[in-house]
């Protein structure tokens, strides 16, 4: 199976429309007339919708591989499983057989000779005692014969055990057969795509990309500025509301000894306070950020790979399982599995180490390092980087316990 890269271009949409406006910009001072600028312009546009489009579904096709992946192989346990099974079931069977074939011929010819005394006997107490053997006799050939019915009736549900999960483990190679052909065939158009904005475009992209990523930083700084001031103004209120409820309890205490005691009107009952639970917070930072930021970071210009978890190449969630791994953490191999997995936590409550997460439903994440930036492992043709986290209603964040 070819081990090809699945490309993101998440907001890459934008990127390129700016693109066309760059190069517009460029060529209007010089020959190229206004029919090219306006094709150039068309060009850009008509890249970034369909890296758009294809973005999001490479992103789910690498999921639905790797989750088909951790199917086919719990499939192949149970198969192991049932195939010992099925086999433990033959041998009970045969071995009940063997004991019964056995059993029967001397229980046969020991009936006969015990007939043939009863038959003769002039003692009918000895004929009373050799019918009741005969009845015993009987009644195990009997239950042996239930126990060859119930290993037979169970040898044939592991056989069929056996048979439904081979059944359902063809079926689920054929699925990632297809999962992989679509793969590799969005990462054709996409590098196709890419290729296409070589030479005269090559300049504008990487200098919009460069603009796009300096703007979606501050706008993450910006945010984490004001979500530290927003807390400690909380803080400062708190503080505040706590004094001021203190100095009234003790104006109400002082009042409360000073006053007359009045017996409680009749009928009238005491209000009970009202009493708000904080909001459960969010639980500390693992132990291992650090850790696991400071070995992501040393997979720095790692090619991006799809189904990679490993040096030569990851895919967005082999980074982090990698990572983590580093400092003893155990993570699920699927960017959604991770999301499952991890604290949910907003924006505000960011720390490093956490896990910011894209998509709905999931296909990309990358892990929080401070200052509004991620490290992750974006697309095919990119490599390993810090990147400014972005925001919005399809990015989501989780905490590793």
């Amino acid at each position: 199976m070819r081990r090809r890269s699945l490309l993101r271009r998440r907001g890459f949409a934008a990127s390129l429309v700016a693109v066309g406006l760059v190069v517009a910009l460029a060529t209007s001072g010089g020959s190229a007339s206004a029919q090219s600028v306006e094709s150039l312009r068309d060009k850009a546009s008509r890249i970034a919708a369909e890296l758009d489009q294809l973005a999001v579904r490479s992103g789910q096709l690498n999921e639905q591989y790797l989750q088909t992946q951790q199917d086919i192989s719990d499939l192949q346990a149970e198969q192991e499983l049932n195939t010992i099974a099925v086999a433990e079931a033959q041998s009970s069977l045969d071995t009940t057989r063997q004991q019964a074939a056995g059993y029967l011929v001397e229980a046969y010819m020991g009936a006969g000779a015990y007939d043939q005394v009863a038959i003769g006997s002039a003692s009918p107490n000895e004929a009373v005692n050799q019918q009741v053997l005969l009845e015993v006799l009987r009644g195990d050939r009997e239950q042996m014969s239930d126990g060859i019915a119930a290993d037979k009736d169970d040898l044939e549900q592991k056989a069929s055990e056996l048979e439904d999960s081979g059944v359902a483990l063809e079926a689920l190679q054929g699925d990632q057969a297809r999962i992989v052909d679509q793969l590799e065939s969005s990462v054709d158009r996409q590098q196709e795509l890419l290729n296409s904005t070589k030479g005269e475009l090559d300049a504008a992209v990487k200098a919009e990309q460069a603009r796009v990523a300096a703007a979606a930083a501050a706008t993450a700084q910006a945010h984490a500025r004001a979500a530290i001031e927003s807390a400690a103004a909380t803080a400062r209120a708190d503080a505040r509301a706590a004094a001021e409820a203190a100095a009234a309890r003790t104006t109400s205490a002082a009042s409360a000894r000073t006053a007359p005691v009045t017996a409680p009107r009749t009928g009238a009952a005491p209000s009970a306070p009202v009493f708000e639970p904080p909001p459960v917070p969010a639980s500390p930072s693992n132990s291992g950020a650090a850790g696991a930021i400071a070995a992501a970071k040393t997979r720095l210009g790692t090619p991006y790979r799809w189904g990679g978890t490993t040096p030569a190449g990851f895919d967005c969630s082999g980074l982090m399982l990698w990572s983590w791994a580093q400092v003893g953490v155990s993570l699920p191999r699927t960017s959604g599995a991770q999301r499952s997995a991890t604290q949910r936590i907003t924006f505000e409550q960011l720390q490093p180490g956490d896990l910011v997460f894209t998509g709905n439903p999931i296909h990309h994440v990358g892990m929080y390092i401070g200052g509004g930036q991620m490290i992750h492992s974006p697309q095919t043709g990119d490599v390993v980087k810090i990147s400014a986290v972005r925001s919005g209603s399809s990015v989501t964040y989780g905490r590793i316990g």
